[in-house]
């Protein structure tokens, strides 16, 4: 199974960047525009994993889920450094980091290989993108709704690849402590 854990977006945030979408896809000459049920911010790939292991996943996640729910924002939008993902970025916070770093050392710590780069927090809105005008120029026209939310649902993710193009499959969640 390939998998992913993820902080889900609450409705209004996936509304949002499909709006954000929306607008890129007046300027666009193709690309794969994410569905927005597939919207999600990635905290850490960990490719194929056999499902006898999934419990060891799932441990990492329980062990984090006390601590508190980032409060997050989208910022902009820009292009990844390949130049053909257009993402929304998300503002770092300090409980982003610590749930991202906590969630990667319970995960070491149960056999998984995590990235140990530079964490840059996004969630992907078109892949494969093409334009009419400079991405530059595109995003002028394209409004960022940034108001800031808490994301409470850390989930273990498959993904999904059928005839119509890839899905996620949620398989394991744990509730966040939302701090007041």
């Amino acid at each position: 199974m390939r998998v992913f854990v993820a902080l889900e977006l609450p409705q209004r945030v996936k509304d949002n960047l499909e709006r954000s979408a929306n607008q890129f896809a007046d300027y666009a000459n193709g690309g794969n525009f994410v569905p927005k049920e597939n919207l999600h911010l990635t905290m850490h790939f960990l490719g194929n994993v056999e499902p006898s292991n999934l419990i060891f996943v799932q441990s990492a996640m329980d062990s984090v889920k006390n601590l508190p729910a980032p409060t997050l924002a989208i910022t902009q939008f820009a292009i990844q450094r390949m130049g053909d993902i257009v993402w929304a970025k998300v503002r770092q916070s300090n409980e982003l980091v610590a749930l991202h770093d906590s969630l990667g050392e319970k995960l070491e710590q149960n056999g998984f290989e995590v990235e140990h780069r530079a964490y840059r927090p996004h969630v992907t809105i078109i892949r494969k993108k093409s334009f009419s005008l400079p991405f530059s120029e595109v995003t002028k026209n394209v409004q960022v709704f940034n108001a800031p939310f808490v994301a409470t649902r850390l989930t273990l993710f498959e993904s999904v690849f059928a005839e119509r193009g890839v899905s996620y499959r949620p398989l394991y969640t744990v509730e966040l402590q939302a701090t007041e």
